[in-house]
């Protein structure tokens, strides 16, 4: 893996918030009434958020630790509010690619009582027996600019992997002076210590500490992207620790993983409906 100058870094956020404009211009113009419960609003979101995030990187000085945390935290409380609103609810649940040249999704379970019954229903899918939605996770385009950029290979084999995520951590990205991770009951546990976008996590969790395994930010997004891609599995966050009692501020993740399922795309059928 190497590391790209910072150059490439402002260029890939110029294009993912370009793109992610057109991706919301599109969502408004295909579906006026309901763009509220369109993919490409979702997807769009996602663009926005990864590109001012690889912004905040892409300077020649140093950006200001507690600027940056809230600068990554952008329109993710909001986005949060509106998959809570339509009936978002639990866990996401971060599937392996599907196939060769497959992407890394990620299923938001929706309660079957809520939500809208307007709109085409595109993205949505039964999962486990779950009915939800089916996107790219926000992570995705943070992702694919590091395997072209920074030549990031997922490994298959667990230590391997651990060490790209550490790398990535640690070296690329620079949120964490160290990552420890280790596997305790099933779970796979990785501390970011002195991480720099402390502040503004801690703020989100403050305010509704449910959202983040619901809708996770970029950062927890991308460890899960990586684990789940690297070994196959799916993935799920299952608690967030954020600690200041220490020298170091400290972000613990503890990740759940399990053989994937069979995700079936259910086009016709809308929240409310029996599936």
């Amino acid at each position: 893996m190497k590391a790209a100058g910072h150059k490439h870094y402002r260029s890939g956020s110029y294009l993912l918030i370009g793109f992610a404009s057109l991706l919301l211009l599109a969502a408004l113009l295909t579906d006026p009434q309901g763009y509220m419960q369109s993919p490409l609003l979702m997807l769009g979101a996602a663009g926005f958020i990864s590109g001012f995030f690889l912004f905040a990187l892409s300077g020649d000085e140093g950006v200001d630790a507690r600027l940056a945390s809230y600068l990554s935290l952008q329109g993710i409380s909001a986005l949060s509010r509106i998959i809570h609103d339509h009936g978002g609810c639990g866990t996401a649940i971060f599937l392996p690619p599907d196939g060769k040249d497959g992407k890394v999704m990620q299923f938001i379970p929706m309660h079957p009582n809520r939500g809208s019954s307007q709109g085409d229903g595109a993205g949505f899918a039964c999962h486990n027996g779950s009915f939800g939605t089916l996107n790219s996770p926000l992570a995705g385009p943070i992702l694919e600019e590091l395997k072209y950029d920074n030549d990031l290979v997922l490994p298959s084999e667990y230590s391997l992997l651990m060490g790209a995520i550490r790398e990535v951590c640690e070296d690329l990205l620079l949120i964490a002076r160290r990552v420890d991770i280790k596997k305790e009951e099933g779970l796979i546990i990785i501390s970011l210590n002195n991480y720099i976008l402390f502040p503004g996590c801690a703020s989100r969790s403050e305010a509704t500490p449910e959202s983040c395994v619901l809708c996770p930010c970029s950062i927890c997004s991308l460890i899960a992207c990586m684990i789940a891609e690297g070994l196959r599995c799916e993935v799920s966050l299952n608690r967030v620790v954020l600690d200041d009692t220490k020298q170091s501020l400290t972000m613990e993740i503890s990740y759940a993983s399990k053989d994937g399922a069979k995700v079936v795309p259910t086009p016709e059928v809308h929240p409310g409906q029996p599936v």
